[in-house]
């Protein structure tokens, strides 16, 4: 069964980045590097990135400006057909201060036919944010991304192999684009550990690969609990019980008028494996996104995902945890001159199956955000965002919070861009 080795590959691929970026012609490569300073003022809780149960990135003691993410995305053609892909962020939180989020070759080969292919190798996000489409799987339209795509990018990564087929059908016009894609891969095991203990959340932050995120201090794995023998943190892309997952895609897309997406993702994992104190989680999901333009060149976005998430066994013998949960989102945004104003709604719940009562990962909520963009010049966009995540969640009486909880955040940040297209 074939594994991919990440020290391996990604020593490789930096090797190559680090070669191409003084040998290649301009022609070859596009290079595009970011730098957000933010100022961020928070009515909340204890954020989850510091063993907290906050939904947000920040906290209260968060104060004064901060680099609040940099980036760096890289693409460069290897030869006619193909290409490398690497991006990495920075951020100065637990964890090393830099770290690839995104590290594959893909080859497009030309064939004598109106069929396209794609063939990907490597680590890479599965296909299933509309949102999320700037270089270094920013969001053009928000600083913060919906919950589903902060989910995403907290668990959510493939190590393996895609491939893709599109076709352009001359006989509608060549106006309309279908696809299908699919990938089997490695390394998600313990996706979901994070969705069910901490719940869902929305921040900016992506994992990079090696991160050990941290766990709320949720009783059964606090020491004495009944899952003591869990770490105090989740390391998301591990491969636990070498059982390979699956993730298929089909979209439709008509020029310049709308994208329709349907998605659905396996990592097969075996709910009672185990690798130090890391677990396999067996979580599934199921992705419809929609991005249309509307009447008066408004654009709109909406995802929708409905899944569930099993792990190991409780004290009765039953699953240790078995939750479903949904999510979705609406956003309109609208562009004109230097200015972008965009509103988004989010909706999401857990449903707690397993019946364990002194474990409950229940939760319901939802979420308002409203942004404002300015492009200033070429390199620096001036951006403010207000953010409001309501929660009810009974887990939170374990940390000595009310069932439901609100929190908001204002954040204002000077977004810089450099690099070549």
């Amino acid at each position: 069964m074939v594994q991919f080795h990440k020290r391996v590959l990604l020593a490789l691929v930096l090797l190559q980045a680090y070669t191409a970026c003084f040998a290649a012609e301009p022609s070859r490569y596009a290079l595009q590097v970011g730098a957000d300073i933010s100022f961020v003022d928070v009515d909340g809780y204890q954020s989850w990135t510091e063993y907290g149960a906050g939904k947000l990135r920040y906290d209260a003691d968060t104060d004064g400006l901060l680099l609040s993410r940099a980036f760096a995305d890289y693409d460069l053609r290897l030869t006619g057909t193909f290409n490398l892909k690497l991006a990495a962020e920075i951020y100065d939180d637990f964890g090393s201060l830099a770290g690839i989020t995104e590290a594959y070759v893909e080859w497009r080969p030309l064939f004598a036919s109106a069929n396209r292919w794609r063939f990907k190798l490597g680590e890479f996000y599965p296909r299933v944010s509309l949102e999320n489409t700037a270089p270094g799987w920013g969001s053009p339209y928000s600083i913060t991304p919906s919950v589903i795509n902060t989910w995403l990018g907290e668990e959510i990564r493939l190590r393996g192999a895609e491939v893709s087929w599109s076709r352009r059908p001359e006989s509608l016009g060549g106006a309309h684009t279908f696809t299908v894609n699919g990938a089997v891969f490695y390394a998600n095991d313990p996706s979901g550990t994070l969705l069910s203990w901490k719940g869902w959340s929305a921040h900016d932050r992506q994992s990079r690969l090696g991160d050990e995120l941290p766990l709320p201090p949720v009783p059964q794995i606090e020491p004495g609990g009944w899952f003591d023998s869990q770490d105090p943190y989740t390391e998301p892309f591990l491969e636990v019980d070498d059982t390979e997952g699956y993730f298929v895609a089909a979209e439709w897309a008509l020029t310049g008028k709308i994208l329709l997406r349907a998605t659905h993702y396996d990592n097969r994992a075996d709910p009672v494996s185990a690798s130090g104190g890391q677990f396999g989680w067996r979580t599934r999901f199921d992705n419809l996104g929609l991005q249309a333009t509307l009447p008066g060149d408004l654009g709109l976005i909406t995802q929708w995902m409905d899944g569930s998430t099993t792990w190991g066994r409780g004290p009765t013998g039953a699953p240790g945890v078995f939750a479903d949960y949904t999510s979705y989102f609406v956003l309109l945004s609208k562009s004109f001159s230097r200015h972008r104003l965009s509103a988004r709604y989010d909706y999401f719940d857990v449903t707690d199956k397993d019946g364990i009562p002194f474990d409950n990962n229940a939760e319901e909520g939802d979420a308002w955000m409203l942004g404002y963009q300015f492009s200033v010049a070429k390199y620096v966009t001036l951006a403010a965002e207000w953010l409001q995540i309501a929660t009810s969640r009974p887990a939170f009486a374990y940390f000595g919070m009310d069932q439901s909880v609100t929190e908001r955040q204002l954040q204002f940040s000077a977004q810089l861009r450099f690099g070549r297209p």
